[in-house]
């Protein structure tokens, strides 16, 4: 409907078809009349008769004119809901119905493309994955708001940019132009440097439409950070448990081959052995008790169902440091509860009395002898923090982030040495989850640590 106009006003050529098609008449009238009254009486009333009939039929086109002029320029800025009237002429009925049956067939097309583009639009929005649209000419034709964090992509307006406007890694522009060259499927893993490095697995497929000469590309960009290092923490875990386990077997195994080559006839040799193979014996018995404790609590996930109960602090702290007064005298090593321990939080009694076990016995383990070690508690409206607090070598910040991975060692001579098993923060880290919490930990090397368990207040 490009270049429509208004039809011109057809009144005026009306009323000149009528003066025209009187003239016929008039000629009739004066070759077949015999006086001149009869000849002027017929003539008038012959033009006034068919001037009138004009005027009447032409007005009505005009009217129609009119009515169809309005209803196109009203579909041309996109109402489609205008509809003709019937139309006084019954000649103009079909073209009439033809043009209202064709707003409605695009009225209900377009209200489709409309639905089909709005559901499009959502799904892009919500979809985890990136998706990235390209024309054959290098420029971004859709990008959705996952492709846009992933990418890290700030500028507001980027469709129709060229993709080297917008996006600043090499690989992935080198690989973008590779698929635009030679219109085949690839697949890319790159690693994109921020505040943390991500791992992206991008797919690109081509866009072939009908009648294209060249096909522009479709960019699927996966984010596979969380699957590598969950992959890493696997591997992790078999090596670190496997040199756990090897250790105090390979012990065990040596000094039952020392005995039966002939040293458990020797008392003083045999006790001795006998003595080391019970430690180590007791140091695998702890670390596949401590694996059943992170596996049950893994289990459940960090929604897993415990049972609650409203407790006093104080109560918790009293029987945590009793189960680690002995301990604690071995090292004369003074136990100190802050004030501010009367409130109450809601914990089972029996999981969070093991994770504030292990806090403290882990700062009696690496506290100087003759020395204190503090739990203080800070109450909240929605958590209230229990914190250990040691004077103890402390912890380089670089080590910090991953204390509470399974056998994460800072020092892994001086950690067997203690005795442990690599696997108590963890445990403390998944028990805190368990109960809607977290854990922190803050420490200066040289100056001590202090670790914090966050349970919900009940008030």
């Amino acid at each position: 409907m490009k270049g429509l106009r208004a039809p011109p006003p057809t009144r005026l050529v009306c009323l000149l078809i009528a003066l025209a098609g009187s003239l016929p008449l008039l000629a009739v009238s004066l070759a077949y009349c015999n006086s001149v009254t009869t000849l002027l009486s017929a003539s008038f009333l012959s033009a006034l008769i068919f001037s009138a009939g004009s005027l009447w039929y032409f007005g009505h086109v005009d009217r129609a004119f009119s009515e169809i002029y309005q209803v196109c320029s009203r579909m041309r800025a996109e109402d489609l809901s205008a509809r003709l009237y019937p139309p006084r002429l019954r000649r103009l009925t079909p073209l009439y119905r033809m043009i209202n049956s064709t707003a409605s067939f695009l009225q209900k097309q377009f209200g489709r493309l409309s639905h089909t583009s709005a559901e499009q639009d959502a799904i892009l929005r919500t979809m985890v994955e990136g998706v990235v649209s390209i024309d054959p000419d290098g420029r971004i034709r859709t990008v959705n708001t996952a492709a846009r964090m992933l990418l890290d992509i700030s500028t507001s307006q980027i469709e129709g940019r060229l993709v080297a406007e917008v996006i600043r890694h090499a690989q992935l522009l080198r690989f973008v132009s590779e698929v635009l060259s030679d219109n085949a499927p690839r697949a890319l893993t790159i690693a994109l440097q921020g505040e943390m490095t991500r791992q992206l697995e991008v797919q690109a497929s081509p866009l072939i439409a009908e009648g294209a000469v060249k096909p522009g590309i479709l960019l699927v960009i996966h984010d596979t950070t969380r699957v590598r290092r969950l992959e890493n923490v696997r591997r992790d875990f078999v090596a670190n448990v496997s040199h756990e386990l090897r250790t105090p077997i390979t012990s065990i195994k040596g000094f039952v081959e020392t005995l039966q080559d002939g040293a458990m006839h020797d008392p003083a040799l045999l006790a001795k052995f006998l003595g080391i193979i019970g430690r180590q014996a007791e140091r695998l018995n702890s670390i596949f008790n401590d694996l059943l404790t992170l596996a049950k609590l893994e289990a459940g996930g960090d929604d897993a169902e415990v049972e609650l109960e409203s407790m006093k602090v104080s109560e918790l702290i009293r029987a945590a440091i009793d189960d680690c007064g002995h301990s604690a005298s071995a090292k004369e090593i003074i136990l100190q509860v802050a004030s501010g321990s009367d409130g109450r939080v809601l914990v089972n009694l029996s999981l969070v009395e093991q994770a504030l076990v292990n806090l403290i016995d882990n700062a009696i383990k690496y506290s100087e002898p003759k020395s204190v070690v503090r739990v203080e508690v800070t109450p909240g409206d929605e958590y209230t923090e229990v914190a250990v607090v040691d004077n103890g070598p402390g912890i380089e910040k670089r080590h910090l982030a991953r204390l509470f991975e399974r056998f994460y060692r800072v020092d892994q001579g001086r950690s067997r040495q203690q005795g442990g098993t690599g696997l108590g923060l963890a445990i403390v880290k998944h028990i805190a989850q368990v109960h809607g919490g977290r854990v922190e930990v803050k420490s200066v090397l040289g100056e001590g640590s202090r670790f914090s368990i966050f349970l919900k207040s009940v008030v």
